[in-house]
């Protein structure tokens, strides 16, 4: 087909129709998504935990001792500066 990108369409072989409904299986594939459901309580909690920790992380902790750093490197160089 001419104007397609190398390695033609994503949602079919090139020269071929793009399938009807590309958020499903390709004909003769297995697993829907809609079929694996929900994830274990266990591992929600796991997921909510550990976003809950990084968030502290890089929000409480990284963050003001970067604009610390940040700051005392502006600061340095205002000095040089009129010390000159």
């Amino acid at each position: 087909m001419t104007g397609d990108p190398e390695g033609g369409s994503p949602y079919g072989a090139p020269g071929e129709p793009p399938l009807p409904r590309p958020w499903r299986p390709p004909p003769g594939g297995v697993g829907d998504l809609r079929e694996k459901g929900w994830a274990p309580p266990g591992r929600l909690a796991a997921w909510w935990f550990l976003l809950f920790v990084a968030d502290v992380v890089f929000y409480v902790l990284l963050t003001p001792l970067w604009l610390g750093l940040r700051a005392a490197a502006w600061i340095a160089e205002l000095r040089s500066r009129l010390r000159r």
